[in-house]
Formats: C-alpha cells, sequence, structure tokens
C-alpha cells in the first residue's frame, strides 16, 4: 500500500520497539474485510444485551423528518460547498477551517448510509473517489502544503472512512484511511510518543499550539486509540494500534505513580511531549477533557477481544469516582417527583463550580456505557442514576431559553434553582441528543424521545436556512427568533452527529444495536470486535 512508502526507517523501528518486536500483539483474529456489507444486519449477541431495553419499535413519522432535514443539510453542502470542510448557509459559499480536506462529505457518509439514503450516500461516495476528491488532492497527491489538527482529522476523517467501510465493505475507504493515519504518524515523533497537536501532511514537521505553549492537549491525544487500533484490525498492520497504545501506557504509568494531578482518576488538561509530564490545565469534564475520558469505555468495549485492556475499565472506573468527589454538583430537585437535576462543574471558569459547558452534556451517555458491565449491579445503577440527573439539567438548558436551543455554557443557583447564560453561543452541537439516544436505548422510557423530538423542532425553527437550505448555529440563544443572529455555519459534526443520534433516537432497537457498534466521539460508528469462535 502507498502508505508504507511514508514511514521512515525511524517510525518502523520505532513501532516495532513498542510492540516488543511482536506484530502478533492482538490476540483475536483479523476479520474477514468482506463482511463490511453484511454487518448492519447481525444482532445482538453480547452478554450484556439484557441491559438494553428490548422491543424498542420505530416511530416512522419521526424518523421521516429527520432523514428530511439530513437530506436537505447535506444537498445545499453538495450544491454551495463540495469540496469545502462546511458550509456557510446564509453565504451560499464553503469554509475550510480543517485544511480543505472535505470534512462535512466525509462526516455525512456513514449517517447517510444509517438513513438509508442511497443516492446521496452512493454520490457522495463516488465524489470521495474520484478525480476531484479534496482528501485524495491533500493526502494522496500532495499538492498542497497544509498542516492540519490530529484530532479533529483523526476523529472526523479516519473515523468517518473507517466506519464507511464498516458499514459498507467498500474497500478504498479503508485504504484512504490508511493513508490519512501514515500522514499524521510524524506528530507521534515526540520524545515521550505523545503526538503534537497539528502535523503539516507535506513535510512531516508536526507542532504544538502557541496557546498551549506546545503542549498536547488531553482530549485530544487520549481521544485517538479507538479510531487506530481498529485501523489495525482492519487492516492486519499494528502499527497503528502500537502509537496510541503507547499513549494509554504512559497516562496509566503516570497515574499509577501520582503525577497525573491531586485527583485520583481525573487529568490536568495540557501535557508536555518532551518532558512526559503534565504541565497545567484543569480536571473536568468540559472542553479539552472530555472525550479522553469517553474513550476508556469506549475502548475497553470495543477493542476488548484485542489485547488483555482490563486497565481501560479500571482508569474509567477510577475516573468517574474522581468526577464523584470532584465535580458532580446537584442543585435542584423537584418537590413533587423527587427527581434530582445535576451538572458536572468546569473549574476554570470565571464562575468556578457552579458552571456547566454543554460539552459536558456527552457525560449521561458515557455513564450509560459504563453501566453495561460494570464490575457489580451497585455500581451500574448508581450510573444509569447520576446519567438521568445530569440529563435533566441538560435538557433543561434548552427548556430554559425563549427559542428552546441550549447555551454553549451556563451557570447555576443553587439558592433559586434557575439557570443563567454565561455564553450564549449555539454551535449545534450533539451532546443532549446523544445522552437522551443512550438513556433511551437503556430505558426505554418514552420521555427522552419526547425531551428529543422537542429539541429537534427547536433547532429547526432556529437552525434553519431557507434560502439555501443550510442549517446554521446561533450567536445568542436569548433572543426569541434566533434566526437573525445566526452564525452563517453549518458544523460538519451536525450531520455528523446531531441529526444522526435524533435519527437513531426515532429507530427501532435492533438498528446500530450498541452490542454491536461503538460511536467514536464524532459520532462515527465501528463494528466492535469480537473472538472468532473456535
Amino acid at each position: 500500500a502507498s502508505h508504507l512508502d511514508k514511514k521512515s526507517e525511524l517510525e518502523l523501528e520505532y513501532s516495532k520497539k513498542m510492540m516488543g518486536n511482536d506484530d502478533n500483539i492482538f490476540k483475536g483474529k483479523t476479520q474477514d474485510q468482506d463482511q463490511g456489507a453484511k454487518i448492519i444486519e447481525k444482532k445482538p449477541t453480547s452478554s450484556s444485551s439484557s441491559f438494553w431495553a428490548n422491543h424498542i419499535k420505530a416511530d416512522t413519522k419521526k424518523l421521516a423528518e429527520v432523514k428530511e432535514a439530513m437530506q436537505e443539510c447535506f444537498n445545499a453542502y453538495k450544491t454551495y460547498a463540495l469540496g469545502h470542510d462546511e458550509l456557510m448557509p446564509r453565504s451560499k459559499r464553503g469554509s475550510d477551517d480543517f485544511g480543505g480536506i472535505g470534512a462535512t462529505l466525509i462526516d455525512s457518509l456513514d449517517t447517510l448510509y444509517i438513513m438509508g439514503l442511497k443516492n446521496e450516500f452512493a454520490e457522495a461516495l463516488g465524489y470521495l473517489k474520484g478525480p476531484e476528491s479534496a482528501i485524495k488532492d491533500l493526502f494522496v497527491n500532495e499538492k498542497r502544503d497544509v498542516s492540519v489538527s490530529v484530532f479533529e482529522t483523526n476523529i472526523r476523517i479516519i473515523g468517518g472512512l473507517l466506519s464507511t467501510f464498516d458499514l459498507s465493505g467498500d474497500k478504498e475507504t479503508l485504504e484512504l484511511a490508511e493513508t490519512v493515519a501514515a500522514h499524521l504518524m510524524p506528530a507521534f515523533d515526540t520524545p515521550s510518543g505523545v503526538p503534537h497537536s497539528f502535523v503539516n501532511v507535506k513535510t512531516g514537521k508536526s507542532f504544538g499550539l502557541g496557546w498551549t505553549n506546545g503542549a498536547s492537549i488531553l482530549a485530544d491525544f487520549g481521544s485517538m486509540h479507538l479510531e487506530w487500533a481498529t485501523l489495525s484490525e482492519r487492516t492486519g498492520n499494528p502499527v497503528y494500534a502500537a502509537h496510541t497504545e503507547h499513549v494509554f501506557d504512559t497516562l496509566a504509568s503516570l497515574a499509577r505513580r501520582g503525577e497525573n494531578g491531586k485527583v485520583k482518576g481525573l487529568f490536568p488538561h495540557l501535557f508536555n511531549v518532551d518532558t512526559g509530564k503534565f504541565s497545567g490545565g484543569r480536571n473536568a469534564f468540559g472542553g479539552l477533557g472530555d472525550s479522553f475520558y469517553e474513550y476508556l469505555i469506549k475502548c475497553w468495549r470495543s477493542l476488548g477481544d484485542l489485547k488483555d485492556a482490563q486497565i481501560w475499565r479500571v482508569m474509567f472506573d477510577d475516573a468517574m469516582d474522581g468526577m464523584k468527589r470532584s465535580l458532580l454538583r446537584e442543585w435542584r430537585k423537584d418537590t413533587a417527583t423527587g427527581d434530582v437535576y445535576a451538572y458536572l462543574s468546569d473549574m476554570l471558569s470565571n464562575n468556578g463550580e457552579r458552571s456547566m459547558e454543554h460539552l459536558a452534556c456527552f457525560a449521561p451517555g458515557m455513564l450509560v456505557l459504563g453501566a453495561a458491565e460494570a464490575p457489580t449491579k451497585a455500581l451500574a445503577d448508581e450510573y444509569v442514576q447520576i446519567a438521568k440527573n445530569i440529563a435533566r439539567t441538560c435538557v433543561e438548558m434548552y427548556s430554559s431559553q425563549p427559542c428552546g436551543i441550549s447555551p454553549d455554557q451556563v451557570m447555576f443557583n443553587h439558592e433559586t434553582g434557575t439557570i443563567s447564560v454565561i455564553n450564549a453561543i449555539n454551535v449545534q452541537r450533539p451532546e443532549t441528543v446523544e445522552s437522551l439516544f443512550y438513556l433511551y436505548r437503556k430505558t426505554g422510557d418514552d420521555v427522552y424521545r419526547t425531551q428529543a423530538w422537542t429539541i429537534f423542532q427547536s433547532m429547526k425553527k432556529a437552525y434553519r436556512v431557507p434560502e439555501s437550505g443550510g442549517w446554521e448555529g446561533v450567536r445568542d440563544v436569548r433572543n426569541k427568533t434566533p434566526l437573525i443572529s445566526g452564525d452563517d455555519k453549518m458544523q460538519s459534526f451536525f450531520l455528523a452527529e446531531t441529526l444522526k443520534y435524533l435519527y437513531l433516537i426515532f429507530a427501532s432497537g435492533d438498528t446500530m444495536h450498541l452490542n454491536e457498534w461503538v460511536f467514536n466521539t464524532e459520532a462515527h460508528p465501528f463494528r466492535i470486535t469480537k473472538k472468532t469462535s473456535e
């Protein structure tokens, strides 16, 4: 494969060193890649099958409306911004915040496939593989001297390509994922083996961000192993998993030595890749830290059959214990129902421990996943209860605003039981509907479908730009008619995550069953690897 030509002898030697010169680092057998086109029809077989609610039926009317929204958004992107990273719905043109790699196209592929939008999927895949492909222009033909975010390229591009392969069986998308990974690999060439945040795809030069003084960010380098280990399993090439497994091993080693900060299980946000030590930041589940904790449980669930990975489960449960002791706050209780409203504090904000970012609303979904096959039933029950308590708050972040759309960050008044706005923007984030999806798949309680539908209707009114058919974010959710303050940007993750999770909430329980699939932090689904029966 072409990606092998990109590896220097030093990189190969480094990879062998991390693997202990043992190419057979996985215990499971490589799956037949041709199974990709069939796997969406598989039924749950995991021992945790009884954990998830049974007999969830599709709501075909609501499915159709979410599907129509996805179709409209994708067609607007295709019409005005094809080849660019994202659409500016008001300006009717594209923007390129990720290096011009066609992020929305790749982020949309698996959503189109899952929703059964066959024509759009075929058209998107055809463009991706065609002569005008933006990603091929950058990673295959190397026509442009561009630096890209290692994290964003990993979760959006490698993640999107891998999920497209797992769903459709298209081998060219797997080969392209491998080519992209090969171009990101020089970022790992640091004294600690923890990657820099950016890499030039043509020269291989990597570097950190100025505002972090060159330090790498926990959520960035800690949210790569799910993709890279999956890539290794699909291709049979262990070099990718070796790089990211080394990162996890480094963090686990620091935790064992008590060098991960004041709270057991939690980690600061900034890491010095030269010294191999943490260099500052806060312990929180909002931006800069969030997806690392999510990947602990997702790697354990998805990759456990590849390697003895109990350390991921231990690190996850330690992190949840640290979260409960240091970040979890209860701010209101419904006297009529006894329902508790909780949040995860953001210790770095000006308002200290009484604020939360919308980004942290991913936590209920993560806790539900952690409850599945938890070490004890008591712990599983506790995780689900905490998830419900935080989700109530996340839903209220929407319902408390005049337009029904959540602000990006809020502050809680424990005395009055009210919410006030710290950051009034809304950039179409998926975290609340993501958690509602997990809670609905766990409980089957229609309250989560009702809440999701209310949020979707508010999004439709607030986001949709009739002139183009694109949907945009909101600059100030305190406006009753937020379209007057639209941000003229349709986030690629809106198509990859927000609309996908909304669709899956109203789909049947067997659609993308959580015993068979794991979603990366960009909501790209990978088939969970299972041991082949002897």
